[in-house]
């Protein structure tokens, strides 16, 4: 977006923050009003607004959406939305509450600027950021508190008896905000330009699933009303909740007395993300009410876990004190939790409370579809499904719960799935302009962004990153993505160059930067070879991309350094013909041959004729429990383990390891970090292990892409059960797949639409190519 394709009047916008741009900015929140009189309701009125970093838009009172998309500064995100249903013939009021964190963390990068930025043009009435707008920082709340993590923002304490919780309606009198703005023009620094969110609106909706399974009251511990950790406060206080029968919404909440508290346990059924809306009746005034937000618990002693000492310092807490009568108050900031404990303390009387979420994902609409016999894997794939929806925000986020960073191993996987549930390409590809946005000197990309994770800077992610190119690419036939980051493949390209080491032919491991490869003690020091597998299949993907876009001289370079790069590893291979691990620091072999390599020496075709000794010795002996091995793929790296696997015809043991490993996941409704997460500290709601979704359709419904753009799919199912039904969204239209098993035969068919050619590999059939729908009958 530019000035040629901005609407005319967002020159005459300015960027405001009430009193000054760029001081005092930790933890603040400001308030914007703008009045303005309209004829008649019109048909549509286009309303562009963003913020730094964030805001929410009110029309006449009415919750609107928040915004803007994460991004850099050097390119701001505007988003455009249609007012017009909330809009009246008479007097209206646009209503905004922002915010700034005045602090960079893992989805933010502070410029040490605030400002909100809005213009508009409505049944000719031009309303613009400026002067005129009525603004102040928002009073009560409390600067100094504790980050609610280490990667995201502060904890919102709020005092409503300094501040009128209806202030975002018409009749609101502003009269006294007398705060002098600061503004500058809309193409300032550090605004330099703006871009279009590109990307959905977030589906916001309120809903009301809250349970309450647990009571406790207790005496409020010293310094409670201006404690600085609201969450490791209420830890101290113990967390612990009494089992109680279920109770009708709203909550009347006895009075406890000044100094003591009373506390709610409250259950979602499965994690959600939102803010938290509390409906408040019969306040005295003076009640404080905390909502502390948590993703598991104890189910014996009814007791959230949280760890205090855990690395990511999670502190999910807010707080309100009530001002006197009846009230609604809406959090501002997003959290993805099961479980919310609320504590009511200096309660001098009874009073009611009704808790809310106001939701926020991506929209995601699932026009993918799984359903088989085994009611199990219908629930792993409910389950996968559900987790990827609440790590689609305005980015792929690895969990809601702890970081909300866009981790690009993650996304991959991530996009995998949204391929197959819905078919919407939009976030990865605003995801792979981020990424290539925040580099190194030398080219290598952070692990996610934007971010200040000066540690989390991963060259495996990298790869991964060019690798997502060629992803964006199979999905779609679009090159688009890979010829407009060029300068930062060539880049990366050259930084690896320079880590190869020359005796060897491996990439060194260079000590200024994380090399994650897994959640397992793969070799790091030294030359890995799982790390330069990885680089091999990133070479081999930009071959194909360079032939794609007739570019013969870069692919010749591609391929001479593939060539070279698989002689060296073609050197690592063991005359059993399983390949190691590669070499430690100063030379020698690894003769670990751990099943991460075995599963990229297939994938990168080293050797093979060596393919099925690797996987049945490692990849199929591991699945079926007959290789021990301590270096164990994770529950995000197994899905390329189970990817070759199923490849080469071994669908049925994936499935059953699938079953195996997801089953306990899905009492909790989302798939989880690892395998054996450690409650309070590692997260429950982890799409990178959320590929079962696509595993199952693959394998069970038998659909499997076969070139770029879905042009051309195999169709190959692996009989599980007694029935199965997929449907696959594809840019063509959707893939619809069902067999059922009878009494002496399996029968099926393959619906196919316009633009996909299908090659059907079936049992007891010829193998047979077809444009149109397809029907089959395999004897048993």
């Amino acid at each position: 977006m530019n000035l040629q394709t901005l609407p005319r009047i967002a020159q005459t916008a300015r960027w405001i923050w009430p009193q000054s741009m760029h001081w005092d900015l930790h933890n603040g929140y400001a308030l914007f009003r703008k009045t303005f009189t309209l004829s008649s309701p019109p048909a549509k009125a286009p309303l562009y607004i963003t913020a730094d970093q964030s805001y929410q838009l009110y029309i006449n009172g009415s919750y609107v959406c928040r915004g803007p998309a994460r991004g850099f500064q050097k390119s701001w995100s505007v988003d455009k939305i249609d007012i017009a249903k909330w809009l009246k013939k008479g007097e209206n009021i646009i209503a905004v509450r922002a915010y700034n964190p005045g602090y960079s963390n893992f989805q933010y990068i502070s410029q040490s600027y605030a400002g909100l930025l809005v213009f508009a043009q409505i049944d000719g009435i031009n309303i613009v950021t400026d002067e005129t707008w009525n603004s102040r920082r928002q009073s009560g709340i409390r600067k100094a508190s504790a980050p609610v993590s280490l990667q995201l923002f502060s904890q919102e304490i709020i005092d409503l008896n300094l501040e009128d919780s209806d202030w975002m309606q018409l009749n609101y009198d502003d009269s006294e905000w007398h705060e002098k703005l600061q503004s500058s023009v809309w193409n300032a620094m550090p605004w330099h330009t703006l871009e279009s969110r590109d990307i959905a609106m977030l589906d916001e909706r309120t809903i009301d699933t809250f349970t309450l399974i647990g009571q406790a009251s207790g005496v409020s511990k010293v310094n409670y009303t201006n404690t600085y950790n609201l969450a490791v406060h209420r830890y101290r206080e113990g967390l612990g909740h009494m089992k109680v029968q279920s109770v009708a919404k709203p909550y009347l909440v006895p009075k406890t007395g000044k100094g003591h508290w009373s506390s709610l346990l409250l259950d979602l059924g499965k994690l959600h993300v939102g803010s938290l809306i509390l409906d408040i009746e019969n306040a005295r005034g003076g009640e404080i009410i905390e909502a502390h937000y948590y993703e598991t618990i104890d189910e014996e002693s009814l007791t959230p876990d949280f760890a205090p000492e855990a690395h990511c310092r999670m502190a999910f807490s807010s707080r309100l004190t009530c001002k006197p009568g009846n009230f609604s108050y809406s959090f501002y900031h997003t959290f993805g939790f099961r479980y919310l404990v609320l504590t009511i303390r200096d309660n001098t009387d009874e009073l009611t409370i009704c808790p809310k979420l106001r939701s926020a994902v991506y929209p995601m609409v699932q026009n993918g579809k799984f359903t088989s016999s085994d009611h199990t894997l219908n629930a792993i794939w409910i389950t996968c499904a559900w987790t990827q929806r609440v790590c689609s925000l305005d980015a792929y986020v690895d969990t809601p719960w702890r970081e909300q960073a866009q981790w690009w191993g993650d996304a991959r996987v991530q996009a995998w799935n949204t391929f197959y549930l819905n078919g919407d390409t939009r976030l990865f590809r605003r995801g792979i302009q981020q990424i290539a946005t925040q580099t190194t000197p030398e080219g290598v990309t952070y692990g996610h962004a934007p971010t200040i994770a000066h540690n989390c800077i991963l060259p495996d992610f990298t790869l991964i990153w060019i690798i997502t190119l060629w992803d964006y690419y199979w999905q779609t036939g679009s090159v688009e993505p890979f010829l407009k980051h060029q300068r930062q493949i060539r880049h990366a390209l050259e930084y690896f160059a320079d880590w190869t080491d020359l005796e060897l032919g491996l990439l060194k491991y260079d000590k200024r930067f994380w090399l994650f490869l897994d959640w397992t003690n793969l070799r790091k020091q030294g030359c890995s070879s799982v790390y330069s597998l990885w680089y091999l299949y990133t070479l081999d993907r930009l071959s194909a991309l360079y032939e794609a876009v007739g570019q013969a001289d870069l692919r010749l370079e591609c391929k001479q350094r593939a060539k070279v790069l698989r002689q060296s590893l073609l050197r690592l291979i063991s005359k059993d013909g399983l390949m190691r691990d590669g070499y430690t620091s100063d030379g020698k072999i690894d003769h670990e041959t751990s099943v991460h390599a075995q599963t990229l020496a297939i994938m990168t075709q080293l050797q093979p004729e060596k393919n099925e000794i690797m996987l049945q010795q490692r990849l199929l002996a591991y699945l079926l429990d007959k290789h021990s091995t301590q270096l164990k793929p994770s529950a995000y790296w197994i899905t390329y383990l189970y990817s070759v696997l199923a490849e080469y015809g071994y669908g049925l043991e994936v499935v059953e390891d699938i079953r195996k490993r997801w089953t306990p996941m899905v009492a909790h409704g989302t798939t989880w970090e690892n395998f054996n997460p450690l409650r309070g500290h590692e997260s429950h709601s982890h799409a990178w292990s959320a590929h079962p979704l696509f595993h199952l359709m693959q394998i069970i419904g038998g659909v499997r892409q076969q070139a770029p753009n879905w042009k051309q799919i195999l169709c190959a199912p692996t009989f599980y059960g007694d029935s199965a039904e997929v449907t696959i969204p594809t840019p063509h239209g959707k893939i619809h797949s069902v067999w059922k098993r009878k009494a002496f035969s399996i029968k099926g068919r393959l619906e196919l639409p316009k633009g996909i050619t299908a090659i059907i590999d079936l049992p007891q059939h010829d193998t047979v190519t077809t444009f149109e729908d397809f029907h089959y009958e395999i004897a048993l």
